[in-house]
């Protein structure tokens, strides 16, 4: 028996032994009752699967017709507030209205034109026609007045008379009913207040000036050893002045007479009373007259004076003289010596400024430039409009930057242009302009019949300077003429 089977049947017996055994215990007795049987508490960790659940996104593209929309900005301007310079109401649409002014161009061109400009975006649909005239200014507008084609707005004169000359012949728009009481305030009361005709206001003031003597140094210092700081402060020191300079230079002295205003001269220097209270009658030949022509009449006579300039009707021909470097001084604006410099820029670099003497009234002057309407305009409320804003604090300002004018608008003072330190000659009397401006005063009463009158005086003065006719005569026989004209 190989060794294979020797296993395999001891390998059987066995077997069968243990189940016999088996089966015997299970047949024989009852067992005794197992022993307190120990509990052992076992935990059993049961792995234990947990399923996740995932919610899967199926990405699915659409696409999607899409509509574009072209989108447009729309700006949304605001109505545009009132432009605060146009403050005459009721402009005529598409008003044509024409400007004249007075010896302007061609300097200041750029500031009259870019100031139309400026006015018609304030006053949309108004055309401006410029004109200057310059030396003929007078002759031109009376002709164009006789003939009907005076301009609707006109640069007068005030210190030569010429708003109240026109004013009187009716020729003039009269003002106050015309227009608010807040443009009126724009203005000094004291500039407003001009040049009124039976007490009515016909003129917008315009650019002033200061009256100051310019003096050459060389002849007044250098040669005729005169100090600036002597110079006369009062009008009646003027013909010792004039007695002096000749004396030590030759050079006669350069003044003149307002021959278109005598009467405003009169009662400016001499503290004359021109014309009664009541208005009907005249008296310039009181003593006060009398003594004010005197003085020029004894200059004449002491042949200390110019004679082609005291009596012309050209304030430019004083100036020229003066210019040229042939007198010692002469009373003008700071704004002319512009002309000064430009004519003789030698003479610039001898210059001085003094204040100009005061007259027996003891008022500083008057306005120097205005601009009126013509009475018949066709389109009278552009007219005013045109007149009003070159005259406004802003236009003022402006000007006032170019040349040495000063406003007539006490705003227009509030700029810091005119607080800076003078640096040039016609500048020195800017920081006290305002001071000055403000108290100039007509203290000329309302004149009836004023340029016939004018006329008058004027003959009865060339009498006395150049004719020997006395004083007292000459003005006497005046007022008998202009008393005359009052009783017509």
């Amino acid at each position: 028996m190989n060794r294979k089977l020797q296993f395999r049947v001891s390998f059987s017996a066995l077997a069968m032994l243990l189940v016999a055994a088996i089966f015997l215990a299970a047949c024989g007795a009852p067992a005794a009752p197992p022993p307190q049987a120990q509990v052992i508490k076992e935990t059993v960790v049961v792995p234990q699967t947990v399923v996740a659940q995932q919610t899967v996104v199926a990405e699915k593209t659409v696409v999607v017709p899409q509509t574009v929309v072209a989108q447009q900005t729309v700006v949304v301007e605001p109505t545009a507030a009132p432009n605060p310079e146009a403050v005459i109401p009721n402009v005529e649409p598409n008003a044509e209205v024409t400007l004249w002014t007075f010896w302007l161009s061609p300097t200041f061109d750029d500031y009259i034109k870019s100031t139309i400009a400026r006015f018609q975006k304030a006053y949309p649909g108004v055309k401006v026609n410029w004109e200057d005239h310059q030396a003929t200014f007078q002759d031109d507008l009376k002709n164009a007045f006789a003939a009907g084609k005076a301009p609707d707005v006109i640069n007068l004169s005030v210190s030569e008379g010429w708003v109240s000359d026109y004013a009187t012949k009716g020729l003039l728009l009269p003002l106050d009913d015309k227009v608010s009481q807040d443009v009126k305030d724009l203005y000094f009361p004291g500039l407003w207040n001009e040049q009124l005709v039976d007490g009515k206001n016909y003129q917008f003031p315009w650019y002033q000036g200061l009256s100051v003597e310019l003096v050459n140094m060389k002849i007044y210092s250098d040669t005729a050893g005169l100090k600036l700081e002597d110079f006369p402060k009062t009008v009646d020191g003027l013909p010792a002045l004039c007695k002096t300079i000749k004396e030590k230079t030759g050079t006669l002295c350069d003044i003149r007479l307002t021959t278109n205003d005598l009467l405003s001269q009169m009662v400016y220097e001499g503290g004359v009373k021109v014309i009664s209270e009541d208005g009907k009658t005249f008296t310039f030949d009181s003593p006060e007259g009398v003594a004010w022509l005197q003085m020029y009449v004894d200059m004449v006579k002491a042949g200390t004076v110019d004679k082609s300039v005291l009596v012309t009707d050209q304030d430019r021909v004083g100036l020229d003289l003066f210019s040229s470097g042939n007198a010692a001084f002469y009373q003008t604006g700071p704004n002319l010596i512009r002309e000064v410099r430009a004519n003789n820029p030698g003479l610039y670099g001898y210059l001085a400024a003094v204040p100009a003497p005061v007259g027996k009234s003891g008022v500083l002057g008057k306005g120097l430039m205005s601009l009126s309407v013509k009475n018949d305009t066709k389109f009278p409320n552009a007219s005013l409009a045109l007149a009003q804003f070159f005259t406004n604090p802003q236009s003022m300002l402006e000007f006032s930057k170019q040349v040495a004018i000063y406003p007539s608008t006490p705003k227009s003072y509030e700029d810091p242009f005119f607080a800076a330190k003078p640096i040039a000659i016609e500048d020195s009397a800017k920081p006290i302009a305002k001071d000055i401006i403000s108290k100039y005063a007509d203290i000329v009463p309302t004149i009836p019949h004023k340029a016939d009158v004018n006329d008058i005086v004027l003959q009865a003065v060339q009498a006395a300077l150049f004719n020997n006719v006395p004083a007292q005569q000459a003005l006497t026989d005046a007022v008998t003429k202009a008393n005359a004209l009052l009783a017509q």
